[in-house]
C-alpha cells in the first residue's frame, strides 16, 4: 500500500475544470490575435488602395494630353503616296484631285 501512495502524490493530475479555463483563455488569446492581425490588414488593404489611385492618376490627372503630328514623310514617300492618291496637297485649298 505504502508504493501506491506515494506513486499517487508523484503523478500530478489535472482536474479537468484548470484544464477547461486554461483552453478557452488560449482561445480568446487566438481570438484576440486574429482580430488584431485582421485590423492591420484592412489598414494595409486601405493604403494599397490610395497608392493604387495615386499611381493610375499620375502626373497628368487634369492635364490636356497633347496631340501627336502625324509622323513627316520623306519626299520619296511622300510622292509614292501621291501618286497612288492617298494624299492630297490641295485639300486645305478645297481642291480635289480625283
Amino acid at each position: 500500500m505504502v508504493e501506491q501512495n506515494t506513486l499517487s502524490k508523484d503523478t500530478a493530475v489535472t482536474s479537468p475544470s484548470t484544464t477547461a479555463v486554461s483552453i478557452i483563455d488560449e482561445a480568446k488569446k487566438v481570438r484576440d490575435e486574429i482580430r488584431s492581425e485582421n485590423d492591420r490588414r484592412v489598414q494595409m488593404l486601405e493604403r494599397e488602395e490610395k497608392m493604387q489611385a495615386e499611381r493610375m492618376l499620375g502626373s497628368s490627372a487634369g492635364a490636356q494630353v497633347p496631340i501627336m503630328p502625324a509622323p513627316k514623310l520623306s519626299n520619296v514617300e511622300y510622292a509614292n503616296k501621291f501618286m497612288r492618291g492617298e494624299v492630297n496637297p490641295f485639300k486645305e485649298d478645297g481642291i480635289s484631285i480625283n
